[in-house]
């Protein structure tokens, strides 16, 4: 058969001349979009200079707006120099695969707005966010409202302090297992924090304390730091922990993190948080876990250093769960893996598995395997439980 040849005016022509021009139009579409993103996120060596223009870091985040703080100085956050901030509006009209432009923690470049940029009786000054710079962290979830979004809770951080109760609500290793591969993959300095040890004395579980305990020493004889506390307002429990761990925070942006209810904010409030956290009054009400945090918070310690005490995380993205990827979060497992005669071996049911060898002679915790295998086969539940583990 020959060519088909189109004569003027004919229909067919005339539509595949207009899908023509409709896919021209979303290429370039397309590129003013990426090109958008990128002059947003510029590093700071390429930021304007400008009287009107001042370096800040994200203190906290609504769905129109953003509270930034000045940081004239990187490291010193003027946390007492609040500013209402708006992104501004020319990247509004741009894609997003995320829910928010900024997260808390995230440096960013402002100019002072000459009209107030957002309706709001607020009395603080307000100003428009530039430019951020590139994040080197974060931690995040799925959007609750678009599952293809991600919602970062929270950017550039030192370390993630993994805050969990022994009881009320119950420890769940799984969580604190996922939070470990997070930290590990984004190369920030994971801590782990069990609060009311005063409850799993009262409760008299032999068995179960006996079972943290343990979970507790393997988690140490991995290298992990880990601290046990009892974070009532009235005996925050072993003083050396507490002492330890306040050296821990000093001159560094510690994000804390975990399970609604656990205690984070009081625990913070130990380390006299410019903001006092909202907590339980009623301590009987405190211990049954109930949330009290709403909004992910960048906070100064009058002890040294920084925290983002972030409302209970259910669920939140690991973004690499590649059995090489997720085995390298998994410190015991790396160390065997790189001798697998299978470069991509999902140390499941491969033959001459060095993991799983080391798994039989006791030297990987079953519970800790289980717990890998439920990440990478997406067994796990979205507060990092396996069906048979509690």
């Amino acid at each position: 058969m020959g060519r088909w040849k189109y004569k003027k005016g004919d229909q067919s022509l005339d539509r595949l001349e207009k899908v023509g021009r409709m896919r021209s139009r979303s290429k370039k579409s397309k590129t003013s979009q990426s090109e958008l993103r990128d002059s947003f996120i510029l590093p700071e060596s390429s930021w304007p200079i400008s009287d009107q223009g001042f370096a800040a870091r994200v203190v906290e985040v609504h769905k129109r707006y953003c509270f930034v703080s000045r940081e004239d100085n990187i490291g010193e956050v003027d946390t007492k120099d609040v500013w209402l901030a708006t992104v501004a509006r020319r990247y509004l009209t741009a894609d997003r695969t995320q829910r928010n432009f900024v997260a808390v923690g995230d440096r960013v470049y402002c100019s002072t707005a000459e009209k107030h940029a957002t309706d709001t009786k607020s009395d603080l000054p307000q100003c428009v966010v530039q430019h951020m710079i590139p994040r080197v962290s974060k931690i995040s979830r799925v959007d609750p409202l678009l599952a293809d979004r991600e919602h970062v809770l929270a950017a550039n951080v030192d370390q993630l302090l993994i805050v969990s109760s022994f009881l009320s609500p119950r420890v769940k290793w799984g969580l604190i297992d996922r939070y470990l591969v997070l930290a590990e993959c984004q190369e920030i300095t994971p801590v782990i924090v069990l609060n009311k040890l005063d409850l799993l004395k009262e409760k008299g579980d032999s068995e179960f304390a006996s079972n943290c305990q343990e979970r507790v020493e393997y988690y140490r004889k991995l290298g992990y730091q880990v601290f046990v506390l009892e974070a009532r307002r009235d005996d925050a429990g072993d003083k050396a922990q507490l002492s330890k761990l306040k050296s821990l925070l000093a001159g560094k942006i510690s994000i804390f993190s975990g399970h609604s209810g656990v205690g984070k904010s009081s625990i913070v409030n130990l380390f006299d948080a410019e903001i006092v956290q909202e907590v339980e009054p009623d301590s009987d009400i405190f211990y049954k876990g109930r949330h009290t945090t709403t909004y992910a918070s960048f906070i100064k310690l009058g002890s040294g250093g920084y925290v983002i005490d972030t409302p209970g995380i259910r669920s939140f993205m690991i973004h690499q769960e590649g059995p090489i990827e997720l085995g390298f979060g998994f410190v015991e497992i790396r160390k065997y893996a790189s001798q697998c005669k299978f470069r991509e071996c999902r140390h499941i049911d491969e033959p001459g598995c060095v993991v799983l060898a080391a798994l039989a002679d006791g030297d990987i915790a079953e519970w800790r395997y289980r717990n890998y295998v439920g990440i990478l086969e997406g067994t796990t539940g979205r507060e990092g439980r396996v069906r048979d583990i509690e």
